[in-house]
């Protein structure tokens, strides 16, 4: 099961094979999205409910202190055929 800890350890390295993103749907600011590497240039996602309830809360504290920014620019997430924004580390 993915921890708090080891979901900041991979939210802040990027260029690593097993990073992870977080983002949300265009159309539904409230629908949380946590983004891997699929491998092959592709991503995987799952909805933020399907982990421990402290990432979300880790996620929307992070976002509300100004921890994590969003991109203006929606992406078109594949694996759910949906926009997204990216939300990046607000240091990064």
């Amino acid at each position: 099961m993915l921890t708090v800890k080891k979901f900041k350890e991979k939210l802040g390295r990027s260029k690593h094979p097993d990073y992870l993103q977080v983002a949300f749907d265009a159309d539904n600011t409230n629908q949380f999205y946590i983004v891997g590497n699929g491998g092959m240039g592709t991503t995987v996602s799952a909805p933020v409910e399907s982990f421990l309830p402290e990432i979300k809360e880790y996620v929307i504290a992070t976002i509300n202190s100004g921890g994590l920014v969003k991109n203006e620019e929606a992406s078109l997430l594949l694996d759910r055929n949906l926009l997204v924004h990216y939300l990046s580390l607000a240091d990064a």
